[in-house]
């Protein structure tokens, strides 16, 4: 039928669109340019939202091809399909702990709205997650934790004593999934590695009529 031939055709040059694209990008790459006359951006849709930042506001989420480790492309383990403010609380929480080598401690981040309501180091995960738990209790019912090391059954434990939206790490014990497994609404994600926060990345900001486009934050401020 016509409507069919139309939808194919959208399929097709979609699908060309991002290898246009994806050439497009590496090669302004390759020839050092920092700034093409023209910025191609190119996803794949991984997920239709129920909703947006708010239920009036329709939301999808997509996926680029950059394999950066995250919430894009971590494995859920259990639990209902992640909301608009899910992902990007999720993302920021993971964003965060990164920045913290595991070899240098456990680190665990707290984010409800986008906010930080606890970061703290500890001598293992159980101890950091506390110590960035008691930063503000109230703020962190209902947010979003993360980790830079493997989530172990104590740390899980610990964690089922109040209500949380998602918890995100590099990966998870098998005694771990067994009891977050009776908090049926608790998201469990794990992504296989950290996020490396030197690689080159870029952040993308919208403003009317156009979009900034700028390097990720990635400069270290040593200790004098």
């Amino acid at each position: 039928s016509y409507a069919f031939r139309q939808t194919m055709a959208q399929r097709a040059y979609a699908h060309t669109a991002g290898y246009d694209a994806a050439v497009s990008t590496w090669m302004a790459r390759a020839l050092g340019e920092p700034a093409p006359s023209r910025h191609s951006l190119s996803g794949r849709l991984a997920q239709r939202l129920r909703y947006g930042e708010n239920p009036h506001q329709s939301a999808s989420f997509y996926v680029d091809d950059s394999g950066r480790p995250g919430v894009a492309s971590a494995i859920q383990h259990q639990g209902k399909e992640l909301s608009f403010n899910n992902i990007n609380d999720t993302d920021a929480a993971f964003e965060l702990v990164s920045e913290f080598a595991p070899e240098d401690g456990a680190a665990c981040a707290i984010i409800k709205h986008a906010n930080p309501c606890g970061v703290a180091l500890g001598a293992d995960l159980s101890a950091a997650y506390r110590a960035a738990f008691d930063c503000d209790r109230t703020s962190a019912f209902g947010g979003i934790v993360a980790f830079n090391q493997a989530l172990d059954a104590r740390t899980a434990q610990e964690i089922t004593g109040i209500f949380i939206e998602v918890v995100i790490a590099p990966d998870a014990t098998a005694e771990a999934m067994e009891i977050f497994a009776a908090k049926k609404n608790l998201r469990l994600l794990t992504t296989g590695a950290l996020a490396d926060p030197t690689t080159a990345a870029q952040v993308i900001r919208q403003v009317s009529g156009g979009f900034l486009l700028q390097d990720k934050d990635n400069g270290l401020r040593l200790q004098e």
